[in-house]
């Protein structure tokens, strides 16, 4: 028989997210401020950039080497808009999201056709191109070149008329809330579109394409779907991200700086799960801030051991089987 579940018994099984979102609301009056609020606007926009990964290429097992392009794509779109068209960054970060997903669906529709590792691929030349063509006369004058474009600071006009003294923490707190209000809808979004009907789809084209298509299933089509949704919330993390961190510089590009933490985030997190990949994001990138101050300049050493370590004891995602663990001891004390 059917029951449906009270509201108590919801809040429940929601305790620990719920927990979770109190923490992160009230992190700026606990104190800290700084460079480790900076951090934690830099993980929320990280965490967008990993679950958007995670949401097309943890499910279909096509892996977007270009993912990097895309969000380097939205940066300078931005950039360009407020440098040359005057248009302001509070505005400009909606137009460039929007012009981002058409280019990036436009610019990927080829590659979304091949299949396997020649996808990874193909997807790869993406960010090498452009960092190709913006270090290239003519091109290297208009987009900055290696010094990037210096657009405007989101919400830097509000700060000027502040008193001096508080105009830093505006700025600061602005955009952790702005990021991790971004980081929370994409979440939830990409989390509930992962494990509904259109997210099975996905995972059984990463299952047996062939099957897939087979049993009915328009691949190309839910492929097309995935990777726009994807590219939406990356795109906007990307607009975001350029806009309280100018100027826009190639490492918005980088495969080394972007693509690699995210890619690292999606794999120790658990493919697909989306949960294990934003858990990751949080806890690796706070790692290794931290072995800074306990190890010094070998912790990218140490890092990498764990990581191997973490990859090695785990290869599904030891954060999401950390996290079902956590989860059902959690349950437990609840029901004692």
């Amino acid at each position: 028989m059917f029951v449906r579940k009270t509201l108590i018994d919801r809040l429940r099984e929601e305790s620990l997210s719920l927990a979770v979102l109190i923490v992160l609301l009230i992190i700026p009056f606990l104190g800290i401020r700084g460079y480790w609020l900076d951090i934690l606007i830099r993980i929320n926009v990280f965490l967008v950039f990993a679950i958007t990964l995670d949401f097309f290429s943890g499910t279909t097992f096509y892996l977007n080497l270009g993912h990097s392009f895309i969000i380097g794509l939205a940066a300078y779109t931005l950039a360009i808009l407020n440098v040359y068209y005057g248009i302001p960054v509070e505005i400009g970060i909606f137009i460039s999201t929007i012009i981002t997903c058409i280019l990036s669906l436009v610019l990927f529709l080829p590659s979304i056709r091949v299949r396997g590792v020649y996808f990874a691929i193909m997807s790869l030349l993406f960010p090498i191109i452009f960092i190709g063509i913006a270090t290239t006369q003519p091109f290297s004058i208009f987009l900055g070149g290696e010094g990037g474009l210096r657009s405007k600071q989101l919400f830097l006009s509000i700060a000027k008329s502040l008193p001096v003294k508080y105009r830093l923490m505006f700025l600061q707190l602005s955009y952790y809330y702005l990021s991790l209000i971004i980081a929370i809808v994409s979440y939830i979004m990409l989390y509930k579109l992962a494990y509904s009907d259109f997210g099975f789809i996905l995972r059984a084209i990463g299952q047996d394409e062939e099957l897939a298509e087979v049993s009915g299933i328009n691949t190309v089509k839910a492929k097309l779907k995935g990777f726009l949704i994807s590219s939406f919330f990356a795109s906007l993390a990307g607009s975001f991200y350029a806009a309280i961190k100018p100027p826009v510089t190639l490492d918005f590009v980088s495969t080394a700086t972007i693509l690699l933490p995210i890619l690292t985030a999606m794999i120790v997190g658990g493919m697909g799960s989306i949960i294990g990949t934003a858990i990751a994001t949080y806890a690796l990138i706070i790692l290794y801030e931290l072995l800074w101050g306990i190890v010094g300049e070998w912790r990218t050493i140490i890092y990498m051991v764990l990581l191997l370590v973490f990859v090695i004891l785990r290869p599904q995602g030891v954060m999401y089987y950390l996290y079902l663990k956590f989860k059902d001891i959690t349950k437990r004390l609840m029901r004692a």
